[in-house]
């Protein structure tokens, strides 16, 4: 009905307003788009911090990344993704605890 679609219209316009959205049609558009590019994109190196914190919040082993089935996972999500070994997930570990103690040490020693 008329009456559904123009409380519609007045419901999307008053959205529009709280968020500071334009009101033509390529405005919207655009912050669809934008809000569709800040979901992340994957990268190696987010992939391989992603495996690091993995390891240290969940106490899993640093060789998880040689499981079949978290291969299979990988594959499935994202065809040709290279994983790394044990021994870089492990050097990650590593890097990741140092800068941050070095972070702690200076938040603390003000």
């Amino acid at each position: 009905t008329s009456h559904g679609t123009k409380n519609l219209l007045r419901t999307m316009h008053e959205c529009n307003a709280r968020r500071n959205v334009g009101e033509d049609e390529s405005s919207a558009a655009g912050a669809q788009q934008t809000l569709e590019r800040s979901i992340s994109e994957y990268t190696p190196a987010r992939h391989r911090a992603l495996i690091a914190m993995r390891c240290c919040v969940s106490k899993r082993p640093f060789n998880m990344v040689q499981d079949p089935h978290y291969v299979e996972e990988v594959q499935l999500l994202r065809p040709g993704t290279s994983i790394p070994s044990p021994i870089t997930v492990s050097r990650d570990v590593n890097l990741i605890y140092e800068e941050g103690s070095k972070l702690v040490k200076e938040y603390f020693s003000v």
